[in-house]
């Protein structure tokens, strides 16, 4: 039977003028008080799907299960985090600055470095593909020169690992043609990156030829570490090994506030 506001109001009426007065007993209000919300709640929750389902499926608590009693406190495991906020700055010191005028090979250019971190840039005078490794390791590659789309890109990477380059290093460059790499796509659609082994076996293929391009090796400092408050995606449920819920202001998937 579906009992609503005015339903509730005539019981309650109806039972004070019988005189009877233990007819409706609080647990009675109570009850059915509980029913009407439940039957809102679930009216809202059917009418919010319907206008906000992708809201929902982005925003709704998790629920992840805590270790059985003596573990974790689960108070703890809502405490706020700090995440460190790091970013990096080419600086003005160049460590080499060196022609290429040969493709189709891989060049090595040893540097000695004072800074953490290191900024390479390869500027190509010809349409180009190039590959940048650090101390044996491919660390970035893509178009580089004057392509189909009349632009002229320029490769620029700064290494933001974390590890420290000061002292002696190795970068190594590798050009070849972008038919090389992009050999099944059509003119001006992006390049596919390639694997450290693939990218060997396209420069071993290519064989040297003559072309013009600059390697400019370049400091890179750490410009700022400070510990920022994350944002949450969304709230996570805590389930008790009892079966107890309860929602945490813990972070499913903490991200950087937008600087």
């Amino acid at each position: 039977m579906t009992m609503t506001d005015d339903d509730l109001r005539d019981l309650l009426a109806r039972d004070a003028s019988e005189g009877r007065g233990a007819g409706v007993t609080v647990a009675d209000v109570d009850r059915r008080v509980r029913r009407i919300r439940r039957r809102r709640g679930a009216a809202g929750a059917a009418l919010a799907a319907g206008l906000a389902a992708v809201v929902m499926a982005a925003t709704a608590p998790r629920t992840v299960t805590i270790a059985p009693a003596g573990g974790p406190d689960a108070a703890a495991m809502a405490r706020p985090s700090l995440t460190p906020g790091v970013s990096y700055l080419a600086g003005q010191r160049v460590f080499l600055d060196k022609e290429i005028e040969t493709g189709g090979r891989v060049l090595r250019f040893p540097y000695t470095g004072i800074s953490e971190s290191v900024n390479v840039e390869v500027d190509c005078r010809e349409p180009s593909y190039g590959f940048v490794w650090l101390n044996g390791r491919l660390e970035a590659q893509g178009v580089c020169g004057v392509q189909s789309d009349q632009v002229d890109h320029l490769i620029s990477w700064i290494d933001e690992s974390g590890r420290d380059l000061t002292g002696a290093n190795e970068v190594a460059v590798a050009l070849v043609p972008v038919g090389r790499v992009a050999v099944d796509g059509e003119p001006g659609a992006p390049v596919p990156a390639l694997g450290e082994q693939e990218a060997e076996r396209v420069v071993g293929e290519t064989g040297e030829y003559r072309t013009r391009a600059r390697v400019t090796i370049r400091e890179a400092w750490l410009l700022a570490v400070a510990p920022t408050p994350i944002n949450c995606d969304r709230d996570i449920v805590i389930r008790k090994p009892n079966g107890q819920e309860i929602l945490s202001s813990a972070c499913d998937r903490p991200s950087f506030p937008a600087e």
